[in-house]
């Protein structure tokens, strides 16, 4: 279930604004927030005070800050996710999955188009061998991973890392297997 409020909202924008991975989202996320904000604009409109204008407009600011910025981080995911050939889409709402999987798949007709010999990349697939999803329990700070930089990530968010990474992460009581 989705807590909704002004608090709730901004305290995901910030963590959005804040780390490079997306913070995850309820499957009915924007369904809950657009009936919030109807319900905000009948009362405004029923009963008009100026705290009351004013939190409306902040509300509709911040959703809409909010959507523009998981935007630009869903069109990233869904380019280095398709040159990974690991596709998923945990932890997005129904909307933003609708979005996803329609880049994902614009970038696979868009490379069947310029290399026509190259085989169609299947649709989502589960992580490789030698990469784990993990669900993140505490915060962990930016590091240098095995193979790459890992993090910064928030307590709830999901990520696939190197095998080693992840154990590593597993093993201090960081993350833990998301698959499990």
């Amino acid at each position: 279930m989705v807590e909704v409020g002004f608090e709730s909202l901004r305290k995901i924008q910030l963590q959005e604004r804040n780390y490079a991975a997306l913070v995850n989202l309820d499957e009915d996320f924007y369904t809950a927030y657009s009936d919030y904000v109807a319900l905000q604009q009948k009362q405004l409109s029923d009963k008009f005070s100026f705290d009351s204008a004013m939190t409306f407009e902040s509300t509709r600011k911040l959703l809409s800050d909010l959507m523009r910025r998981r935007q630009q981080k869903i069109l990233l995911k869904a380019i280095r996710d398709f040159q990974g050939g690991e596709v998923s889409s945990t932890g997005l709402a129904k909307e933003e999955k609708e979005l996803y999987t329609s880049v994902i798949r614009l970038l696979s007709e868009y490379e069947q188009s310029v290399n026509p010999s190259k085989a169609v990349k299947p649709a989502p697939q589960p992580p490789a061998r030698n990469r784990l999803e993990v669900r993140i329990l505490a915060e962990v700070p930016e590091f240098v991973g095995v193979k790459e930089t890992v993090g910064p990530f928030k307590p709830e968010q999901t990520a696939v890392l190197d095998a080693e990474d992840a154990k590593l992460l597993i093993e201090q009581g960081m993350a833990r297997d998301a698959t499990a």
